[in-house]
């Protein structure tokens, strides 16, 4: 295709200049991101995704079967025949139109695979779209996600580094390694390829566990590899006698002019918490994994984990598994409507299973996940985020989390839904915070029972 370019506006004199170099569904620009600039010196300039659920609040369909696009992708470069409902999901994601439907569909035509593939997310973004990746396949699929958080109990099978992020290191615990190493073929799905440094880490670091995997495949939304960085893989498939595929929606090359003007931030405070709670524990029993996690300031949270994540390891069987829970849940909660529109937050790497809850809901329900990644807010309605607020993470308590953009939407119901509470007076913050933006019903959801240390 012809490359094509565009000039947007981030910020003051602050722009970036795209080339897009494939496009092969035509999508715009604004299906997939807009641009916004972070608070963080490496790196100051980010792509908000406008269909991943992260910073931006989205139909929970809508990631969902991001995934399953990247997924057709994958499959369609192995098996050199186009899925049958690849045009239906492309169009569902542009429009954002019969994304329910659509959805049902793709999860009433799974996608085979005829070997056993290991399907790795990157944390803390892509874990969501790396479990709708996987989630798109029938059988011989093994899930797990990276993460950032430490777990003393467990050796790490893997760590590796993502020197632009805010949190750099990355682990992959497995209680199974063996069932990891029976994989063939490796595919790691990220929401964003810049220079491709990450995945030159965690390939370099695979290779040693996995000696006898001769193909990678690395699935992304955006890749923005220069030609000099593209050629570097070229060189690393003849050093490591390995191939590496790259597929995306979308790829090309940016640069970026000017430099931001970044006054003092607007974050609206939180205070001590008086308030009370809407503290809801799930009525159906939830498969749990009993480690204890320590956050960066030292600060331990024994709270068992969900197996549903994909943190440790999630086989197709398991996830299939782990539907009919899921479902339950979202009927407890979907009692708690009331009509109007609701909000489902996740939180940092506890994107999926929130997600998943939320596409149960029925109509007028979206989704979005805190992030501890600092985006810069400006009062201008030309600028992405608008908004923010910031609290502790309800999992790793003294590491700071943000949400964006809550105002602009008028929700009747908040369901907040935590993975593991460390603590619930910082719960109650958070809370606190939420209603310093929103007139909504707020429900914390908290998938363990009190009394699990």
């Amino acid at each position: 295709m012809p490359k094509l370019s565009n000039k947007l506006n981030i910020i003051q004199d602050y722009d970036i200049d795209i080339e897009i170099t494939e496009n092969h569904y035509d999508f715009a620009i604004t299906d997939l991101f807009t641009m916004a600039t972070r608070i963080n010196k490496k790196r100051q300039f980010l792509f908000v995704s406008t269909v991943l659920g992260k910073h931006l609040a989205v139909r929970p369909q809508v990631p969902i079967l991001t995934g399953a696009l990247l997924a057709m992708m994958y499959h369609e470069k192995l098996v050199g025949q186009k899925p049958l409902l690849l045009p239906s999901v492309v169009q569902a994601i542009k429009t954002q139109h019969n994304v329910q439907e659509i959805l049902q569909q793709v999860e009433a035509h799974k996608l085979e695979l005829a070997e056993d593939v290991l399907f790795i997310g990157f944390a803390e973004t892509a874990t969501a779209l790396g479990h709708a990746v996987f989630n798109a396949f029938q059988s011989k699929a093994t899930y797990i996600h990276t993460t950032r958080e430490l777990l003393p109990e467990l050796e790490p099978f893997v760590t590796f580094e993502e020197e632009h992020s805010h949190a750099t290191s990355h682990r992959v615990y497995c209680e199974q390694p063996e069932k990891l190493q029976q994989a063939k073929q490796i595919v790691l799905i990220d929401d964003e390829i810049t220079t491709g440094n990450t995945v030159v880490n965690i390939i370099e670091t695979l290779r040693h566990k996995f000696p006898t995997v001769p193909h990678y495949t690395v699935l992304s939304i955006l890749d923005w590899r220069s030609p000099q960085q593209q050629a570097k893989f070229v060189e690393l498939e003849a050093k490591w006698g390995v191939t590496i595929d790259f597929v995306s929606i979308v790829s090309g090359q940016f640069s970026c002019e000017g430099t931001p003007r970044l006054t003092t931030d607007q974050v609206r405070p939180t205070t001590e918490a008086t308030i009370e709670m809407n503290l809801l524990s799930v009525n159906e029993a939830v498969d749990q994994k009993h480690y204890h996690s320590i956050a960066d300031n030292g600060l331990i949270n024994r709270a068992p984990y969900m197996l549903a994540t994909g943190r440790f390891m999630l086989t197709t069987e398991q996830h299939n598994a782990q539907r009919q829970t899921l479902q339950t849940i979202a009927g407890q909660l979907q009692a708690l409507r009331t009509g109007g529109p609701a909000l489902v937050i996740g939180t940092g790497e506890f994107m999926y299973v929130p997600m998943q809850i939320a596409s149960y809901l029925g109509e007028e329900v979206y989704f979005q996940s805190t992030t501890r990644s600092p985006i810069y807010c400006a009062d201008d309605l030309c600028y992405t985020i608008t908004e923010k607020i910031a609290f502790e993470s309800p999992e790793n308590n003294g590491v700071e989390n943000y949400l964006y953009n809550l105002q602009r939407h008028p929700y009747s119901e908040l369901f907040l839904v935590v993975e593991r509470i460390a603590n619930k007076e910082v719960v109650a913050r958070t809370v606190q915070a939420l209603k310093s933006v929103s007139n909504a019903t707020i429900y914390v959801i908290c998938m363990h029972e009190w009394g699990t240390k």
